[in-house]
């Protein structure tokens, strides 16, 4: 029985498709998405371990995500530089609008980059290599500024109505409790209320509740924020 031409062409589709090289290729990059995954679980058990505050679960949801996009978008580059131009064009319509404010948060964005740059681009031993080495090193940081870092450096935040930005309103408790401030960040909220972000050091360190409730009750100062460093 001769079947039509059509049928002929979809039968030889199906054949090439399950044909062994193409299943190899499927299951060799299902693997490199799911080692992405696990290393990116890692990255984000690191950055739980070793951050001060509370992680925000969107950002390190978004960490495993990435992680594992770039190891895609490596497989599907692969050696075309032509398709790694195309990339770079469509990636840049994109417009980021969240600011990530803390510097460490960007080195574990980019770490999470790295990890999954190694795994989609074939480099698995690099990738558990780095993943592990760079985790064990983080660690190591963590643990010594926990044990020999300063403990009256604190980071400090405040509004002042827009017409009240005087130093004057805020100097005297600064001068009474601070050996050192220095300025981080200035900006204008929605409410038209300027924020101001200090990293101060404390002569005193066990006086940090006085100092956050002296400047909390003065007057034109609102919503103090106080972390450790």
């Amino acid at each position: 029985m001769i079947l039509p031409s059509h049928w002929q062409t979809g039968m030889h589709i199906i054949f090439d498709f399950l044909t062994l090289p193409p299943l190899v290729t499927l299951g060799a990059d299902a693997l490199r998405v799911l080692l992405s995954f696990a290393l990116g679980v890692f990255i984000i058990n690191i950055y739980q371990w070793t951050h001060a505050k509370v992680p925000q679960k969107s950002f390190t949801d978004t960490l495993i995500i990435l992680c594992m996009l770039i190891s895609v978008v490596m497989v599907v580059i692969g050696d075309s530089i032509a398709r790694a131009f195309s990339l770079v064009g469509a990636l840049s319509i994109i417009r980021f609008r969240t600011a990530i404010q803390d510097p460490r948060d960007i080195g574990f964005v980019f770490y999470a980059l790295a990890v999954g740059m190694a795994v989609g681009a074939g480099n698995p031993s690099v990738a558990i290599l780095a993943t592990f080495l760079i985790g064990t090193i983080i660690l190591c940081m963590y643990h010594w500024h926990q044990r020999f870092g300063n403990d009256n450096e604190f980071s400090l935040e405040f509004c002042l109505p827009p017409n009240q930005t005087s130093e004057t309103i805020y100097s005297p408790v600064f001068n009474k409790y601070l050996t050192h401030e220095r300025l981080l960040e200035q900006r204008i909220k929605k409410s038209q209320q300027v924020e101001l972000t200090f990293r101060v050091r404390l002569a005193n360190p066990q006086e940090w509740l006085a100092f956050f409730n002296e400047l909390s009750g003065t007057e034109n100062v609102t919503e103090v924020k106080m972390d450790k460093e």
